[in-house]
């Protein structure tokens, strides 16, 4: 099985750093998010743009250096595309 991507995306304001988990097996993108100040992972059925717009910019970075499959670039393109955003 394959490592999954991380990042952290940290909002303006008071509010605490948010952590997103993704992994891709058998065609699927699963997500998971968790803020810094919480205890466990959920699971958004619902993301903002700006995290899909963060995904597509690792695999690509990955992709480069040889470190995603172009099939997972491609997968994410077409999930990141059909896939309903918040604002």
């Amino acid at each position: 099985m394959r490592r999954a991507i991380e990042w952290t995306e940290k909002p303006g304001g008071d509010e605490p750093p948010v952590l997103y988990r993704v992994s891709l097996f058998a065609g699927k993108v699963s997500w998971q998010r968790k803020r810094k100040d919480a205890e466990e992972w959920e699971t958004p059925k619902i993301l903002p743009a700006s995290a899909w717009n963060s995904l597509l910019e690792e695999m690509e970075k990955r992709y480069h250096r040889r470190r995603a499959r172009h099939e997972d670039v491609l997968l994410v393109r077409s999930v990141a595309s059909r896939s309903p955003k918040l604002p």
